[in-house]
């Protein structure tokens, strides 16, 4: 790959990395960050505590030296959202073995929902027809359990449940190691970002076929965890697979925020629909859950389909007030019960980071975070 290539690739990554301001940034969200234990063939270790505040320190002064002087500051990955929208999430266990039944698969239930659909890239500006990875990050209300963020205290009691997904089946970055190399790389910038790639090209090869993706409606896109959960003694996947029979084509002259157009416009004449299913590892020496970089086997580990998720026909989607309820919500995979927790080394990152990111984020903004536990509209507002 052509060191061009590889830095046009690795800086829209969403890290959002710049030189860090002449100002010392506030500092990383103090509070204990309780790690759950290992299990299932785990690895976390001192160097991994070390990686991670590593990797913790640097998205942390990215953000701030992103934001400068705006008065507003906007998440450091996935920053433009083309609508946060209403959905129903049903799940239907008759299908999963009872000893994979936990969690929110843990019985047949109906759920009110926000769904946020989003690019990837920390260019906000940049236009929806070009490369860039797709995000649907769905939170699910009124669920009958605590999050796993409550339990160790990060949060009040909240009873949603959180599912983040993006159109890749597997994640770019395999351990703390690797996360930590990554984001010094991008901090960086020039040989040490090409350093990287050459010497993780099977990494490059993912960030690649994710943003090359062609979409002409974000309704139309399959989603991933990509990263391995918790799921009773064994872990798993997810996926959300559109019921879309033919998929939109790009239009010839896009706008720039055609996805977004076409979304609402899609929702206005009616709903939409995603098969919910889950990939229980089956074989987990062969799928270890240190490896998210390598896709499971659907031979010996079968999707399982366990409901749907109905994106609800509505109008208004890009309306000012629920736009900004957009903005000011966070989703963690974290905000999961521990049945149904992320695992490993990716995952463990993720908690510190995503934790102190939100955190930072509506201290900035002045904002207290929606909570949202219907699919009304709630203000944003200390």
């Amino acid at each position: 790959m052509r060191p061009a290539v590889v830095l046009l690739v690795l800086a829209s990554l969403g890290t959002g990395c710049k030189e860090p301001p002449a100002a010392k940034p506030p500092e990383p969200f103090s509070a204990p960050i309780v790690q759950p234990p290992v299990e299932q063939g785990e690895i976390w270790g001192p160097q991994d505590e070390h990686n991670t505040r590593v990797v913790r320190r640097i998205f942390h002064d990215a953000l701030v030296a992103e934001t400068g002087d705006d008065s507003l500051m906007r998440r450091d990955a996935h920053p433009k959202h083309h609508a946060c929208v209403r959905a129903r999430l049903e799940v239907d266990t008759k299908r999963l073995r009872p000893d994979y039944r936990h969690g929110l698969f843990a019985q047949d239930g109906e759920y009110e929902a926000w769904v946020r659909f989003s690019n990837g890239d920390s260019d906000r500006h940049k236009d929806d027809d070009e490369p860039n990875f797709r995000g649907m990050a769905i939170k699910v209300m009124k669920v009958p359990y605590r999050s796993y963020l409550s339990e160790v205290g990060l949060e009040r009691d909240n009873p949603v449940h959180d599912l983040v997904l993006l159109n890749s089946p597997t994640f770019f970055i395999g351990d703390t190691t690797e996360y930590a190399e990554f984001m010094r790389a991008v901090a960086k910038g020039g040989l040490a970002l090409a350093g990287f790639s050459m010497r993780h090209g099977e990494n490059i090869k993912i960030i690649q076929k994710s943003r090359k993706m062609k979409v002409g409606n974000v309704l139309d896109v399959d989603y991933h965890s990509a990263t391995p959960y918790k799921l009773g003694s064994t872990s798993m996947r997810m996926q959300m697979h559109s019921c879309t029979d033919v998929a939109h084509k790009r239009p010839r002259r896009p706008s720039p925020n055609f996805l977004a157009e076409r979304l609402e416009a899609s929702l206005a004449q009616g709903e939409h629909c995603f098969v919910f299913y889950l990939q229980p590892n089956e074989d987990p020496e062969r799928n270890p859950i240190e490896d998210p970089l390598r896709s499971w086997d659907l031979e010996t580990s079968p999707l399982v389909e366990v409901g749907r998720l109905t994106v609800l026909q509505q109008t208004g989607a890009r309306a000012p007030d629920q736009q900004a309820m957009c903005e000011h919500l966070s989703f963690n995979p974290w905000r999961a019960p521990s049945a149904n927790r992320p695992m490993g080394q990716a995952n463990r990152v993720r908690l510190e980071v995503y934790t102190n990111q939100a955190k930072l984020r509506h201290d900035h903004n002045e904002a207290e975070e929606p909570r949202p536990l219907t699919l009304e509209i709630e203000p944003a507002t200390r």
